[in-house]
């Protein structure tokens, strides 16, 4: 009589495991999130989870790194092909708005890590050498800008992303209680499209020459 075969694991599909790590790390934070839950939402087993991240907190990070690498790509495939410097400075800044609103897990994820103080972002090497390359698209915006006489010189590109991160990330992390406040809905379509033009006129008006 042979001896009983071991049941083979169940094949890791990446994409659909760091989609329930976030859904859960961004539920429950970095602590209460339950590997258990994470393995039978993407059909696999805890153990798998240990082997190919080490544990919790490896597959926190790759989940952190995925939502970086999206918005990188994402941004890199905005079309803005024959628009002046003028419009594609609107459409980045625009862009960053429908990011954050149509993908509420990555500001969820940024949160956590603040609280963490950002301790797991500065151990990726991915993150950290693709920092400076993430902002080309809109230095090359900026610096077409400048040639054309369009945007003043002088200013610094990480400042100009922060602006724009920051109008995105607020409307998204603020949401409830900035909405509960001041009786207003930020994810209405009516309040979006303001918070677009407004996100605009803050970042032309920045980059305007006097």
């Amino acid at each position: 009589m042979s001896a009983a075969r071991k049941p083979k694991e169940p094949e890791l599909n990446r994409s659909s495991l760091l989609m329930a790590a976030s859904q859960e790390f961004a539920s429950r934070g970095l602590q209460g999130a339950r590997l258990e839950e994470i393995a039978r939402e993407a059909n696999i087993t805890r153990a798998m989870i240990y082997y190919y991240f080490g544990g919790r907190e490896g597959l926190y990070l790759a989940a952190l790194e995925e939502a970086y690498r999206d918005i990188r790509a994402s941004e890199r495939a905005i079309d803005l092909t024959g628009l002046g410097p003028v419009d594609a400075m609107r459409r980045l800044a625009q862009f960053r708005i429908d990011y954050y609103v149509e993908n509420p897990l990555m500001v969820a994820l940024i949160a956590i890590e603040n609280q963490q103080k950002a301790q797991h972002l500065k151990n990726s090497k991915e993150i950290q050498a693709r920092a400076e390359h993430s902002l080309q698209p809109l230095a090359s915006v900026l610096q077409q800008g400048q040639a054309q006489g369009v945007f003043r010189t002088g200013i610094d590109v990480v400042e100009l992303h922060q602006i724009m991160v920051s109008l995105g990330m607020f409307n998204v992390s603020n949401q409830y209680t900035f909405g509960a406040i001041f009786e207003r809905d930020p994810s209405s379509p009516a309040q979006l499209a303001r918070t677009r033009e407004l996100a605009c006129e803050v970042v032309l008006r920045f980059l305007a020459v006097a």
